[in-house]
C-alpha cells in the first residue's frame, strides 16, 4: 500500500515537481491549493506526511497546524516556505510542525526529511527492513546481515537503504546521485564515481552473503534483486 501524502502548496509549478517526484518514490499525493481545501480532507482521510506551505492564498499555513495535530497527532507536518527567519521555524515548530525546510530546496533533501518523518513516526511497522540475508534497522541506522551487525560507511548506508525502499526496482545513476549526493554534485557527469561505490557496496554484501544483491541492468541502471553472480561492471 502506497503511503499518503497531502501536498498544501499553491506555486503549481513546485506543486506539480513535489508530487510527481514522491510519487516516484511510493506516495500517493494529494494536492490542494488553500487552507480550505485541505481542512475539508483532514476530517475525511488520512495522511502520512503533509507538506505543508505557508504564504497561501487564504491564510497562514502556520494558522492550521494545530487543527491537523489536533485529528491526525501521528501525521508528520513539513513546512515548505521560503520564509527562513529564525522565528518563522520557531514558530512553525511550536505550532506543532515536526520540520521546516526553507525554499528552494533540492529534492533528495526534500526525501531525506520526509523518510526521516516516517521512520519517526511510523517507526513500529516500519523499523526492520528485510531483504534476502540482510536486514536494516532504520531506528538504529544498523545493518545485519546473516544476523551479524555489519559497519557501513555514511554513503553506502544511503546507498543501501535507498536500494531497500526500492527493491525490484531499477534505479538510474542521476536518481543514486540526487538521493545520495545532492543533484548538484559535482560528481554527476563522473560515471566512475558511481560505478566505485555500487561496486564497493556488492563487495561488502558478497563477502558475508556470497551473492550478487545489486544487479547491472545494462543502459537503465541499478536493481537490488535475489540474483546469483550475474552483477557486473
Amino acid at each position: 500500500m502506497k503511503k499518503e501524502m497531502l501536498i498544501i502548496e499553491d506555486d503549481l509549478s513546485l506543486q506539480k515537481i513535489v508530487s510527481e517526484h514522491m510519487q516516484n518514490i511510493q506516495f500517493k499525493c494529494t494536492c490542494v491549493q488553500t487552507i480550505a481545501a485541505a481542512k475539508s480532507l483532514f476530517e475525511k482521510k488520512f495522511f502520512h506526511i503533509i507538506l505543508l506551505d505557508l504564504g497561501l492564498p487564504d491564510g497562514d499555513g502556520l494558522d492550521c497546524i494545530s487543527f491537523i495535530k489536533s485529528i491526525w497527532n501521528e501525521t508528520g507536518v513539513l513546512v515548505i516556505s521560503a520564509r527562513d527567519k529564525l522565528e518563522d521555524r520557531v514558530d512553525g515548530l511550536n505550532l506543532g510542525a515536526d520540520d521546516y525546510l526553507v525554499k528552494p530546496f533540492h529534492l533528495s533533501e526534500l526525501t531525506a526529511r520526509v523518510n526521516a518523518l516516517m521512520r519517526r513516526n511510523f517507526q513500529s511497522e516500519n523499523q526492520i527492513l528485510h531483504f534476502g540475508q540482510i536486514q536494516i534497522d532504520t531506528q538504529l541506522n544498523q545493518v545485519f546481515i546473516t544476523g551479524k551487525t555489519i559497519d557501513f560507511s555514511r554513503k553506502e548506508f544511503d546507498l543501501l537503504l535507498y536500494f531497500f525502499e526500492n527493491k525490484n526496482k531499477v534505479l538510474t545513476k542521476e536518481s543514486l546521485f540526487e538521493h545520495v549526493w545532492g543533484e548538484n554534485s559535482v560528481f554527476m557527469d563522473n560515471s566512475d564515481f558511481i560505478y566505485t561505490h555500487i561496486n564497493r557496496l556488492r563487495k561488502k554484501i558478497k563477502v558475508h552473503t556470497g551473492e550478487n544483491y545489486i544487479t547491472t541492468v545494462h543502459g537503465f541502471g541499478y536493481k537490488l534483486d535475489i540474483l546469483k553472480d550475474e552483477a557486473s561492471h
